[in-house]
């Protein structure tokens, strides 16, 4: 959690809460512009916004060529309560659970909530998938400074040279 303080008191908690949006079927920048007025609806800000970059498609299964994003939101909602929120709002915009990785109107995930740590079913955060995914990766270096670091993840910065590096072919 960013505390704020004016004056020698505390006026403000933040806490720093990111999430990926991603988009193979349909038009992203409106689907994501809905995603937005869905969130704001329910008295979840949305602090900053990545660019939307276009990336292949991931794990071999969809076809089409994805549109990703990485958005830092501000909400008073618990990890359980957010995910809950946004998996109602993939639904909105036609989201159908078929098959990992497949083509989707809308993939929204909690990539980091704060400095929680969770390894449950139903929710891990960070997101486990984080350190192998340019997609979120390249964005989120976007929006944050360059010593910002995941919990129990590291930099941002040092993921993404990574990752790179690893995907450099001599």
């Amino acid at each position: 959690m960013k505390e704020i303080v004016f004056m020698k008191e505390i006026i403000i908690n933040i806490m720093m809460i990111f999430i990926g949006l991603g988009s193979s079927i349909g038009d992203a920048e409106v689907i994501f512009d809905s995603v937005e007025k869905m969130l704001t609806s329910l008295k979840i800000e949305v602090v900053k916004k990545s660019s939307i970059l276009k990336n292949p498609p991931f794990g071999n299964i969809a076809k089409n060529e994805f549109a990703n994003a990485v958005w830092q939101i501000e909400s008073s909602k618990s990890p359980y309560q957010l995910l809950e929120v946004l998996q109602k709002i993939e639904i909105a915009h036609g989201r159908i659970r078929k098959k990992k990785w497949d083509d989707r109107t809308l993939d929204l995930d909690i990539l980091m909530f704060g400095n929680t740590v969770l390894d449950k079913e139903k929710l891990t955060i960070p997101h486990p998938g984080i350190p192998e995914r340019l997609f979120v990766l390249q964005p989120w270096m976007e929006i944050v400074n360059e010593e910002f670091a995941i919990p129990g993840m590291g930099q941002v910065k040092k993921l993404l040279k990574r990752i790179e590096s690893d995907t450099l072919t001599p």
